[in-house]
């Protein structure tokens, strides 16, 4: 009877470290997958900031693009078309705003450049074409909330290549007048882009070999 329990006694024991044994490498390989899991989150997270960055670094590249393209040079040969900004400006208001945006007379608009016409009603603009070190200030947003009362117009924007100083961005607060600064700006153009790509393809006819 006691060898029989001893010999019990000894299956028990082996059954249980066999057991711990399998515990040890379940947890083993759980931690495995943790931490596996972990590093695959981290590279996902990693490449994820990385492309951001990436986009960011692009927009703000194409925004100093369109700063060097449309910024007036004091020899502006009398044959350039002095509202070349305001035009890209409006194109671009069309394609994604929808309506109809049109340009308004270098002389005698009162200090608004477009004039944008929707089904909901009248949009007032003004485009500011400047550098990093030349912010938008709380100005051209005064003139488009005058005009905005004088025309009945039921909203507006300023649009720049720069950005918005805090004064301004709190004097438009309430007024119903959005404020696009360079990065935005680049966005909507790339909207744009994309747009008048997508309308192109569907006027294209697929040519069956």
């Amino acid at each position: 009877m006691m060898v029989r329990k001893k010999i019990e006694g000894a299956c028990f024991l082996e059954m249980a470290n066999v057991l711990l044994s399998l515990s040890v490498v379940v947890i083993f390989y759980l931690v495995y997958l943790y931490f596996k899991q972990k590093k695959l989150l981290e590279r996902i997270q990693m490449s994820a900031v990385e492309a951001f960055a990436s986009h960011n670094e692009m927009k703000e590249t194409l925004r100093i693009g369109l700063y060097n393209r449309f910024r007036r040079e004091p020899d502006l040969d009398k044959d350039d078309d002095p509202l070349l900004f305001e035009h890209f400006v409006a194109r671009i208001m069309t394609t994604v705003r929808g309506g109809s945006t049109n340009v308004t007379r270098s002389s005698g608009d009162y200090g608004i450049d477009l004039e944008e016409h929707s089904d909901k009603g009248l949009y007032l603009g003004q485009v500011k074409c400047y550098n990093d070190m030349n912010p938008v200030g709380y100005e051209p947003i005064a003139i488009v909330h005058s005009q905005m009362i004088k025309q009945g117009a039921i909203g507006g924007y300023v649009v720049t290549t720069s950005r918005f100083t805090s004064n301004a961005i709190a004097y438009s607060e309430g007024l119903n007048i959005e404020l696009i600064n360079g990065n935005q700006l680049v966005e909507l153009w790339l909207q744009h882009l994309e747009m008048k790509r997508e309308h192109f393809a569907e006027l294209t006819p697929i040519v069956v070999m």
